[in-house]
């Protein structure tokens, strides 16, 4: 029974000496000012920045793409399938013979509609039209002979020609011009807003290319093209190509 006492008074002595020490501790310690606090604060956590940087390139074309296809109307699906084939034939015939490679020439759509209109209206029930449709994309290299080109398509049996876009074969040396000039344009305005709170800008830590938005070619096109004589009908220009990233960069 001593015993038990001893010991429990032994526990109550250790705990009140490290309550003592405990409040010893916090009256005796050093306190932190605010300033000292944000200033921990903002070490642990590095100031930085965020920009969006744009490179802007403008390059003449080298390809063009174009439709030309062949729309038939007839009264039978045999009848007009038969013809809008035939006359497909005789148009790649003719883009061959201007120098049109046989792998620049693909067939993107061939579909076959059952119609029932005609020129005066809606047709007896016992009538259906059929509509062959048979259009394929051609790449064209000599972009002074785009006009030639369509011209002898369209006396081959051509009826369907447009969407003649320009581009270039190969972008990547342009695209890595316009993203070489988007860092720059990033490293400005980081800069510009760093001295703004006397800051200075220091290594970028990420970097992104920001996809379908302002990135890519915009050029000229035509939906729809004159049935007739194209000659002098292309004007060419400048394709622009812009680039954009988005950089993080540390401030010191």
């Amino acid at each position: 029974m001593q015993r038990r006492k001893w010991t429990r008074t032994t526990i109550c002595l250790a705990a009140t000496a490290a309550t003592a020490l405990t409040i010893l501790y916090f009256v005796t310690a050093p306190r932190l000012t605010p300033a000292a606090l944000a200033s921990e604060t903002t070490a642990a956590s590095a100031r930085s920045v965020t920009v969006v940087g744009e490179g802007v390139v403008n390059i003449e074309p080298d390809v063009a793409t174009a439709r030309i296809g062949v729309v038939v109307l007839r009264t039978t699906v045999r009848e007009a399938s038969s013809e809008a084939s035939g006359i497909m034939q005789a148009v790649k015939a003719a883009l061959l013979a201007q120098d049109i490679k046989e792998k620049d020439i693909q067939t993107r759509h061939f579909d076959i509609s059952a119609e029932r209109y005609g020129p005066e209206g809606l047709l007896p029930e016992d009538q259906v039209q059929y509509r062959v449709r048979n259009t394929a994309y051609v790449t064209i290299h000599d972009l002074d002979n785009i006009g030639g080109i369509l011209d002898a398509a369209i006396e081959a049996g051509a009826n369907d020609i447009g969407s003649v876009r320009f581009s270039l074969e190969n972008p990547s040396a342009v695209e890595s011009e316009a993203r070489a000039m988007a860092v720059a344009d990033a490293r400005a305005k980081a800069e510009e807003l760093a001295a703004l709170i006397g800051a200075t800008v220091d290594e970028a830590t990420e970097i992104s290319e920001i996809i379908g938005h302002g990135g890519g070619f915009f050029n000229n096109s035509f939906s729809e093209m004159a049935m007739a004589d194209s000659h002098g009908a292309f004007s060419i220009g400048e394709l622009t190509l812009a680039m954009q990233l988005q950089i993080t960069y540390k401030l010191r």
